[in-house]
């Protein structure tokens, strides 16, 4: 300003005074409106700064968007792997994408904090909030689903090496369900009997857990699979599915098989215990008899009479229990010649309680047959006592 006061002066020296007057307060004029323009300039110059560091931004950007972007699609395209030499070669892919985002790691952090510093001025261009959100989300949402891909396809090696193994081990397991069911048979030896049966069940337990259990991991293993495999390999294990499905019938067929020994021994057992009550009221019933017998002449013969007849009743009954017991050895043990010597002894015993009892009911029935007559006798010898009876 100075400056050119002086400069001025020095080219109005020789003028008139009123030219050299009007000069000086045209540069007056002017060096004003250029001090009013001052701050215009400088503001402008600070908001061209701010964008072209804005700009630059964004180019600096471009290529780490672009790198996210590229694992993005990776990470989210569809895959159908037909075998696990194709996932195993997809979980190499994924594991180097996770290692290139974690290089990347410090240059997009320092990125995204120089876009926060830029965003901290008021007069910063909207353009660049849409830039510093799509790198920070960009870089979360990218590592998220790179990470989402690497847990579906190590879940999904998992499920076909499990498939594998588990088909393998529960084809294992029903051929010794299978035999195990050939040893299930029927013992006549009841403490043998039941032992063998608490034996089975426990082997019918462990081979159904066993088997289900393969099964429901198999299911499982199918349903990770079906996340990713392809249709045509998908029909295949289904098939495959339907055939093992059908195989379990043997899981039933067990314990079909254990029910009915169940049911053996239960009726084995009753018809143990139904022998053991006869024989003990065959002791019982004998001493009536017996005691009858001793005690006639210290009883009127209507009361000998009475307790015969009580006893036949009883006799009869048990004899209607020993007709079940005969239907029930036809049903439970073996008949013909070669008979297991457990079952024959039941056989054994059964005929020596039928036979005991059969005598013992005639030996009864005489008895009050006996006792009747002297009933008759007795009550003919009083009718005639009373017809000498003087009036």
């Amino acid at each position: 300003k100075k400056w050119l006061a002086q400069i001025l002066e020095i080219l109005m020296a020789e003028r008139a005074k009123d030219q050299r007057k009007n000069e000086f307060e045209q540069l007056d004029a002017l060096i004003k409106k250029h001090e009013e323009l001052v701050p215009t300039v400088m503001k402008t110059q600070v908001m061209v700064d701010l964008y072209w560091r804005c700009y630059a931004y964004g180019d600096e950007l471009k290529p780490h968007i672009e790198f996210l972007d590229g694992i993005m699609l990776s990470s989210t395209r569809e895959i159908a792997p037909s075998c696990v030499e194709n996932v195993d070669e997809l979980i190499e892919r994924q594991e180097k994408s996770l290692v290139q985002l974690e290089t990347k790691r410090a240059v997009v952090r320092d990125l995204i904090e120089k876009g926060r510093k830029i965003l901290e001025n008021p007069d910063k261009p909207k353009f660049l909030e849409g830039h510093v959100k799509r790198i920070e989300e960009g870089w979360d949402d990218t590592k998220s689903k790179a990470q989402e891909r690497l847990k579906l396809l190590q879940e999904t090696k998992e499920a076909w090496v499990g498939y594998a193994e588990n088909n393998d081990t529960i084809a294992v397991e029903i051929e010794k369900g299978l035999e195990e069911i050939k040893k299930v048979k029927k013992r006549f030896n009841l403490q043998a009997a039941f032992e063998d049966l608490a034996k089975r069940q426990d082997i019918l337990k462990q081979t159904r857990d066993s088997i289900m259990g393969l099964y429901n991991q198999i299911k499982h293993n199918v349903d990770v699979m079906s996340l990713t495999i392809p249709d045509d390999k998908k029909k295949l294990i289904d098939k495959e599915i339907k055939a093992l499905t059908e195989k379990l019938v043997v899981v039933s067929q067990f314990e079909d098989k254990v029910g009915k020994i169940d049911d053996f021994c239960t009726a084995l057992n009753s018809f143990d215990q139904s022998l053991k009550t006869i024989d003990e009221w065959m002791m019982g019933a004998t001493k009536e008899l017996e005691d009858i017998k001793l005690s006639s002449d210290k009883m009127a013969p209507e009361d000998r009479v009475a307790r015969t007849m009580d006893l036949q009743e009883d006799i009869a009954a048990k004899i209607e229990v020993i007709k079940k017991n005969a239907e029930q050895e036809l049903a439970l043990l073996p008949q013909g010649d070669k008979v297991p010597a457990d079952a024959q002894e039941f056989k054994d015993e059964l005929n020596r309680i039928t036979k005991y009892v059969t005598e013992l009911q005639e030996k009864t029935k005489q008895e009050c047959d006996k006792y009747s007559e002297d009933v008759k006798f007795w009550a003919e010898y009083r009718t005639g006592i009373k017809e000498f009876t003087p009036w």
